[in-house]
Formats: structure tokens, sequence, C-alpha cells
């Protein structure tokens, strides 16, 4: 089998693997997908065979490029979707040489992480990717959602329904998201592209207001007896709550409401059924593809002590990516060396990509047993060096 870059002359291929894995040919998003992004505006990597003179397509990921703000820095990290293969290619061990592949195709273009929303990890924890989203997810009756937040609001608050537009959502999201780690920075094209979707899948928009100002909106779609809250973001709690009420007033058209909340949301304390208040559940994995180009774009903070840390890091699949390295700081300042000296710290990739996205410190990581220390006092300095984040995302493809 070879693995390649796809072009346009292959992209029928694609085409027809999307339509058998994904969605049909005549489903709006994939005439938007295939007329409008696809090798327009990502990249697609393929396993190809040959069955006489005919190229046949086994195996596909599809690339997506995205804007990440990740400790403070903006970086550009892939959004890997849309990973099939043909169902006579399955058992072939096909999936392990295109996720190598694309390995190699990313680093030597400079991308450091790589992001992905499993369907089942348990495919991809083996290649170190790592849970470093999480969401705290609701379901309930939308009877139940109507009691719970019955006296939840204050009246000051009005929520309209208003038309998808970027001029009212962008400058919320860009507000509301300040000051979370690994969130897209949504550009003039992301938000394009993202309402474009939006429109296609009839998705609605409400907009709570306090003093005629926004204080918040929610994206959201009624299908199926279901009223499913796509994005919820607001200034305050009590903005959060009326849109949650608004919500419950569509018992007429849904029976129960799915929303998948920040991992940190708490508006389940208030809830007197404790069958509502949901639960936390892993959201999207990363994988760090080059651990020394990571931690040289760090910057210590300004009450960093002069110190070092050996941090020993292996890669079972990036070979190159396996260091021995000797972390020196001081205030404003980390310098990384290779070294030879005897590693005081110890983990493998997919604990490095969850303590450099600030889903867990180094030291809660060693208390899972994810991390090995011969001088357990150094995780303390790794704490302060990567201490522990708000991660947010909330893009699908």
């Amino acid at each position: 089998m070879i693995y390649r870059v796809v072009n346009e002359e292959r992209l029928p291929l694609v085409k027809e693997l999307w339509d058998y894995c994904f969605e049909k040919q005549d489903e709006p998003f994939f005439q938007y997908y295939f007329t409008e992004y696809c090798l327009k505006n990502n990249m697609v990597i393929g396993g190809f065979d040959l069955v006489g003179d005919k190229e046949r397509l086994r195996t596909m990921v599809h690339v997506n490029p995205y804007m990440l703000r990740i400790r403070g820095k903006e970086q550009l990290v892939p959004y890997l979707v849309g990973v099939a293969t043909a169902p006579e290619a399955r058992g072939q061990h096909a999936f392990a040489p295109l996720l190598s592949t694309t390995f190699d195709v990313l680093r030597s273009e400079g991308f450091t992480f790589a992001n992905l929303m499993p369907i089942y990890a348990g495919i991809y924890l083996p290649y170190e990717f790592a849970y470093c989203y999480y969401c705290h997810r609701y379901a309930m009756p939308l009877a139940e959602l109507g009691r719970e937040m019955a006296q939840a609001a204050g009246s000051e608050l009005i929520v309209e329904r208003e038309e998808l537009q970027k001029d009212i959502l962008a400058p919320l999201y860009e507000k509301f998201t300040a000051g979370y780690n690994g969130v897209p920075v949504r550009t003039d094209f992301q938000w394009q592209k993202l309402l474009t979707v939006h429109k296609l899948e009839n998705v609605q928009c409400a907009v709570v207001y306090r003093n005629n100002e926004p204080s918040g909106y929610m994206l959201y779609r009624i299908a199926d007896g279901c009223f499913t809250v796509l994005e919820l973001l607001t200034d305050a709690y009590d903005a959060r709550n009326r849109l949650l009420q608004y919500a419950a007033m569509h018992q007429s058209s849904a029976q129960k409401i799915v929303w998948l909340a920040p991992a940190w949301d708490k508006t389940y304390l208030g809830f007197a059924n404790q069958e509502n208040t949901g639960s936390l559940q892993p959201f999207m994995m990363t994988r760090c593809l080059d651990a020394r180009s990571a931690l040289s774009q760090l910057d210590a903070p300004a009450d960093m002590p002069e110190n070092s840390v050996v941090l020993l890091l292996t890669d079972k699949i990036i070979d190159r990516n396996s260091h021995l390295l000797k972390l020196y700081t001081a205030p404003n300042k980390l310098e990384v060396k290779s070294t030879i000296d005897a590693e005081e710290v110890t983990m493998d990739m997919a604990a490095f990509t969850q303590m450099y996205m600030g889903a867990f410190t180094a030291t809660e990581l060693w208390e899972a047993g994810r991390v090995r220390a011969a001088a357990p006092e150094k995780l303390a300095l790794l704490d302060r060096l990567l201490p522990k984040c708000r991660n947010f995302i909330n893009e699908y493809f």
C-alpha cells in the first residue's frame, strides 16, 4: 500500500469513501465540504492499492487547520477528521502506517501538536493520543430542566432569537473564551465555515441581553425530539440560566435536552434531582508531535525559581520525539538542553501532552501512575512551569 497526500485527481476516490463511511453525497454537508472546503483549505492523506490497473483508496485522514491559543501563544494545530478505512481493507493493518505517514508530514511542516475527536479512544491510545479536553454532559427531559431552572434567573434578562451572524457572535466568543487554554482562534474564515455549516444543519441562535447589552448566546438545534445545545457562552451564571430557561420552553417541539458544557460548569449545584446532574466525560484528544519544539515555545512565569529538572520523554511511535532534556528555569526564563544526566522525571508522550496542554499537572499524573519520578520534589517545579488550565474547544470538523 502506498501512502501519499491526495491531489485533485484522486478526490473522487475520497468522495466515494466518505459517502460510504459518513454523510451521503446528496446531503448538504457533503456538498458543502467537497465543493467549498476539501483540498482547497485542508489536506487529505490516503493509503492506496492497485487492483489491476485501477487505483483504490483503502484508508484516509483529513487534516483541517486550526489556530489554537496554547499557554498564551497562538499555534497552528491540525484537527484530524474523517478517519476511515474501507471495509475490504479492515483488519489489514492499514491504519498504523497511515498515522505514521501523517505524523511525518505534519512534523515536516512544523506542526507541534495534533487534535482529534475519537469515536473510540482505544483506537488512538496506542499511538499516544491523550484526552486533553473534557466536558460536563447533561441529558434530561426538557420538563425536568424546566423544573430545575424555574427560579434560576432574574427578570431583567431578556432572550431574543437572532440570525446566525458573525457580527453578533464573534465579539462574545472572543470575550468569553479569552481566559481559556487550547481554544480555537476563530478567524473570519473560521466563522464563515462554522456559520455556513450551521445554516445547512438548521442551527438556531438565542442571545440573552442585560440592559440591552448582550450577555451571552446559545447555538442549538432541534431534531428527532431532542434540543441539542451546540454552544452556550455567557458572562455570568444568571445569563446562562436564563438561556436554559429559554431552552426549557421548547417542550412542544422536543422532549429532551443534551448539552456538553465546559468541564468546570456548576449548573448542577442547584438541581433538586441528582439524576439530572450529568457527568464529566472526555471530549477531545491531543498528541504532541515535537516535544522539544513545544518546550522551546514556553515562557516561564515571573515568579519561577532558579532550578532545573532532568526530563526523560519517551515516544514509541516517533523515534525522533524521544528526548533526555535538562530544563533550566529562572524568572521569565526557560532553557532546554540535551543532557546525559540521570533522569529525575520520566513520562511517555501521552502524559507529556496532557501536562503541556494543562489537562493535568505533573503531580496529578504521578499520583495516577502515569509519570515516574526518581526525584519527586522536582514535580513541583514542573507544576509551576506548566500549571493546570481550563481547556475549551468546540469545533467538530
